[in-house]
């Protein structure tokens, strides 16, 4: 389940400026191991962070404008990166203090070592260690763009589907894999499709669950696959994502029933599994051009 707060406020809590009212605000997300949080702040400069507790994680700042600071890792004094789209890395291991120069903007995107290795082992990386320095300030563009994807998301929590987020994640903990660690890989099995019985189950059970709740996990296990096997071989098998054919189903459903069907709008957007209305609207126009309204009009007339 996606849970909006949990780790969120606790993040929160090290950053004392967010206490003055009206200045800063925090969105997070939480997906099992995963979480991604943003915060604003707009207020006068003051003090540095509380120092971090300790966690087997890391923690990845992708900063969403120019913001200038200094940082202490352990007590040892490092530059921290002021330019946009630029992500510092934190070895949660490590205390971390920060102190911003300017207000900021960042998202935060935490991936536990735990769930770092088991994807490791599902990649057949074989034994790896880590090549990055806490604290490193890193100009990865696809750190940055999937970090990205994931706002629209952190905006409108209760449109987030669970295929969405765990896809994301996935994606991010696997490039943090591939580019940040060095591994000797074992023999990997060549790439392939779901079998048919695989892809029948894992359709069925999208539609089944439009509403995005059904986790990649679930489905994956239903399949007889681990997560990453599995999202690989059905993009493979359909040419798309389980989150973006889980959308594409919903469009289908909702423009059967616009046809067929004498449902208002709202009990379409439900049954197709929107979050409401206005989330079926922006869908429906993005993919198609036209607001369901004006779509259903044009073919009826």
């Amino acid at each position: 389940m996606i849970n909006a707060g949990r780790y969120g406020d606790r993040f929160a809590r090290l950053f004392p400026m967010l206490r003055q009212p009206n200045t800063g605000t925090v969105k997070s997300l939480q997906k099992g191991a995963f979480a991604a949080v943003r915060i604003t702040y707009c207020g006068a400069v003051g003090d540095p962070t509380l120092p971090s507790p300790a966690d087997e994680a890391f923690g990845l700042c992708v900063r969403l404008q120019h913001q200038r600071g200094e940082i202490w890792v352990d007590g040892r004094h490092m530059r921290k990166g002021a330019l946009k789209d630029e992500t510092t890395v934190y070895d949660l291991r490590c205390e971390t203090i920060i102190h911003f120069h300017d207000p900021f903007d960042f998202l935060y995107l935490y991936l536990r070592h735990n769930a770092l290795s088991d994807l490791a082992t599902e990649l057949d990386l074989g034994r790896f260690q880590y090549d990055v320095v806490a604290g490193a300030n890193l100009l990865d563009p696809v750190l940055a763009h999937l970090g990205r994807c994931l706002l629209p998301a952190l905006e409108r929590p209760q449109e987030a589907n669970e295929l969405f987020i765990g896809y994301v994640s996935m994606a991010l903990n696997t490039h943090f894999l591939r580019k940040y660690t060095i591994s000797r890989p074992g023999n990997r099995p060549c790439r392939s499709g779901l079998a048919p019985w695989q892809l029948r189950t894992a359709r069925a059970l999208i539609r089944a669950n439009l509403d995005g709740k059904m986790s990649l996990a679930r489905i994956a296990s239903e399949c007889g696959l681990s997560a990453a096997h599995f999202a690989r071989a059905f993009r493979i098998s359909m040419g798309a994502p389980p989150h973006r054919w889980l959308m594409n189903q919903r469009i289908e459903q909702s423009k059967a029933l616009l046809l067929d069907s004498t449902l208002s709008l709202t009990e379409i957007a439900i049954k197709c599994g929107f979050a409401d209305q206005s989330h079926f609207t922006r869908s429906f126009s993005a993919a198609l051009g036209a607001t369901p309204g004006r779509w259903r009009l044009i073919r009826k007339t």
